[in-house]
């Protein structure tokens, strides 16, 4: 089948279309190539073969106007008018995406600048996405733990699922949107994208290998069970009624024999809640935690640390065993 037979041409040039940013001109060049690439691959219309003729030195108020004349000559959607799981047709107009990816998931040692820590890496259709997209899978904690975010739902549900190798979300960035929609489930990606189309599972081999990956806790250290079982136990809702939110668990980085919970207080504070292993298991460890943090946040032993410098006070939870925290 001819690319103009199977709608991947008409979907080139609205990917194209969908990534130029016409107040900073990004993209502004590969809308021309797709215009090009568009002709080569049998499409064809007035305003299509003006605007592969175009120049990055033209108005760009002038290109505009010819993509939007091309697209409507095309019959191919505006940018934005495709609804996830939906891919543009031969001819114009859309079509629900068929089944015909695969995932597969797994949890590997981070590395580069990021070292030391974890990642999830995506696989579809054999092919490593997550180093083609920002650079780095996301850590566990942040996609499978306490709930598992890639289950699929009939409503939308936008997830991060990769990073820069710097290990920070935000410096580098790729999200998938995940839609059930029926026997199938699908993902669209955005921002740093790894591949220029969607993708759509079978619904049933989907949700046995987000099942999968979510049970397989064989990666974990003892560092990352006692984290897994403070975050999923922990009593968020209660929490909450203190302002507290829970940011992370793990080792103090100074101290190894010390380990940390780590709450936000609004804008305003970090809170840090110490437990010592005292040579327990995981388990224990983390039933001591929970046990802890069960108690009214004023009987605590925490640290505390302003984010906004202003605030010199401790936050009012605080009891009398808060502390300034160590920098």
């Amino acid at each position: 089948m001819t690319e103009k037979g199977n709608g991947l041409a008409e979907q080139r040039l609205y990917d194209a279309a969908a990534r130029w940013d016409t107040d900073t001109g990004y993209g502004l060049t590969d809308v021309i190539d797709a215009a090009c690439q568009a002709l080569v691959d049998g499409l064809d219309s007035p305003a299509l073969c003006e605007l592969a003729g175009a120049s990055v030195g033209d108005s760009s108020w002038d290109i505009r106007e010819l993509l939007v004349r091309s697209l409507q000559e095309l019959n191919i959607p505006y940018p934005g008018a495709v609804p996830p799981g939906f891919a543009l047709a031969a001819g114009g107009g859309v079509a629900r995406r068929p089944g015909v990816d695969s995932l597969r998931l797994e949890v590997v040692p981070a590395s580069g600048d990021a070292g030391g820590g974890f990642q999830l890496r995506v696989y579809v259709n054999g092919t490593e996405m997550t180093s083609a997209a920002a650079g780095l899978g996301m850590d566990p904690y942040a996609v499978l733990v306490p709930t598992n975010r890639l289950v699929a739902t009939s409503q939308p549900r936008t997830v991060p699922i990769a990073r820069c190798d710097c290990g920070v979300y935000g410096c580098g960035s790729t999200d998938v949107t995940i839609m059930r929609d029926g026997d199938l489930v699908h993902w669209d990606w955005s921002l740093e994208v790894p591949m220029m189309r969607g993708v759509s599972f079978g619904a049933d081999e989907y949700d046995v290998e987000v099942a999968r990956v979510a049970a397989d806790h064989s990666w974990e250290t003892p560092e990352r069970q006692a984290g897994r079982r403070v975050l999923t136990d922990l009593d968020r809702e209660r929490l909450l009624t203190y302002g507290l939110r829970p940011s992370w668990a793990a080792n103090d980085y100074r101290d190894h024999k010390l380990f940390q919970v780590a709450f936000q207080i609004d804008g305003d504070y970090q809170v840090f809640v110490e437990t010592p292993w005292r040579g327990r298991g995981p388990e224990e460890l983390a039933g001591e935690v929970c046990a802890t943090l069960a108690l009214p946040p004023s009987a605590w032993r925490a640290t505390w640390q302003a984010i906004i410098p202003t605030l010199t006070q401790p936050p009012k939870i605080a009891g009398p065993f808060w502390r300034p925290a160590r920098l």
